[in-house]
């Protein structure tokens, strides 16, 4: 899948057959749970992103987050009212508020291409699966969406898809939390980077994605978050778990899963495959009950995931599940005598009305090379037309597959290629 020198996609022919695959199956999966399609605009109004994405942080984790949302600017450098859409949850929000009703669910997705600045702040992009399901506090909701984000990835062929999960309980477990872990942190300044106090103490939650050692091993002993659960968070948490083993489901409880933005409570995962002989993250997600009381002045219980369909495409690729789809059917319709132009176009109209492929060569040709050409494009069979057979009242149709060449009577044409079509597929 390639991507230019700025980061962003370039989607050729040879990928986007397998991308329509991903969708095809995304939408078959979607209608199973009754989730219904939203298209959200790629420009945002970028108060409404920022307030959303910032509503629950304090002021130094915000600008940590904002500096890697990709706004557009004038020539004069002062930032844009717009900005690249860097995820979908808080537009959601937004355009949904006005029509959700208390005591009414509501499921929703979307997929599509997301924007945000790397680590070393370059503009990238990348396509996301996103799920809401929107108006229920119920254990219900957020297994089914596991569920779903379980379903899809099997589906996609990553049949050894697992899942981890946490609690990040509700504000008057999180209020305790975030004090121990404070003081751990002032415990112990002198053993972790300045990056990670920083980040740490402006969010709990945050994975601050440092590597070196002496933070790593300094943060195996901080506190953790399920340590401080309330009776009814503790009792949620342990009615997922049970669904979750009941359903089968790989999983394993990590006390240690973060997520980098602060408006998740309760439930939070993550989905993972293992590539190159080490665990991978390829999506996850969580309830953030809390967000759109901030953002819309309405209080609408949520969970939802996001899968990152770029790592998923990358992991297909590579473990060759692409390989074993079959492609269409199709016929190469070819000339080697000049102005047969009309009696070309004719058969592949009517090819078309059987909903049969076909690949016209423009230009005068040679078999083999017109043959080769053929079988590139992954034709099945291969008509030729030449004056001289035509006077004579047929056409020659070659077989790729069998290596077989016949000529045909022109009235029997269609019904040759529609009865080898039937053995061929």
């Amino acid at each position: 899948m390639a991507k230019n020198e700025r980061g962003f996609h370039e989607f050729m022919p040879q990928d986007v057959w397998k991308w329509k695959l991903i969708e095809s199956k995304l939408e078959e999966l979607m209608s199973l749970y009754d989730y219904q399609e939203i298209r959200l605009a790629i420009l945002q109004d970028h108060k409404v992103l920022h307030d959303g994405i910032t509503a629950l942080m304090e002021d130094r984790e915000a600008l940590k987050v904002e500096e890697h949302v990709l706004s557009l600017s004038g020539p004069d450098d002062d930032i844009s009212l717009l900005s690249l859409r860097p995820e979908g949850t808080i537009s959601v929000l937004h355009h949904t508020a006005r029509m959700i009703r208390q005591g009414e669910n509501y499921r929703f997705y979307y997929h599509g291409p997301m924007f945000r600045k790397s680590q070393d702040l370059l503009p990238m992009e990348f396509y996301q699966l996103g799920v809401e399901f929107l108006g229920s506090e119920s254990i219900l909701s957020e297994n089914e969406v596991i569920c779903l984000g379980m379903k899809i990835c099997r589906e996609l062929g990553l049949s050894d898809v697992s899942l981890e999960i946490n609690s990040f309980g509700c504000k008057d477990c999180q209020r305790p939390f975030a004090k121990a872990l404070r003081d751990y942190l002032d415990s112990n300044k002198g053993e972790l980077c300045t990056t990670c106090y920083k980040e740490l103490y402006a969010n709990p939650m945050a994975d601050s994605t440092c590597q070196r050692n002496s933070c790593r091993t300094c943060m195996v002993s901080a506190p953790k978050i399920t340590d401080y659960l309330c009776d009814k968070c503790k009792e949620n948490f342990i009615r997922v778990k049970r669904v979750q083993a009941n359903l089968a489901h790989q999983y394993k409880v990590n006390p240690t899963l973060v997520k980098n933005f602060s408006y998740y409570n309760e439930t939070v995962f993550d989905f993972l495959v293992e590539h190159n002989g080490k665990p991978l993250v390829i999506g996850g997600g969580g309830r953030y009950d809390y967000l759109s009381e901030k953002i819309t002045g309405k209080m609408i219980p949520a969970v939802g995931f996001y899968l990152n369909l770029d790592t998923i495409f990358e992991v297909m690729e590579e473990r060759q599940v692409f390989s074993a789809v079959t492609r269409p059917f199709s016929v190469y319709i070819c000339a080697q005598s000049s102005d047969l132009e009309i009696m070309m176009l004719q058969i592949a109209t009517e090819l078309h009305q059987h909903g049969i492929t076909t690949v016209l060569n423009p230009d005068l040709g040679e078999t083999d090379k017109d043959k080769d050409e053929a079988l590139a494009k992954g034709c099945s069979l291969m008509i030729i037309l030449r004056d001289n057979n035509i006077r004579e009242g047929k056409l020659l149709l070659f077989n790729l597959v069998k290596q077989h060449p016949q000529y045909l009577p022109l009235n029997q044409l269609v019904d040759e290629i529609l009865i080898a079509r039937k053995a061929l597929i």
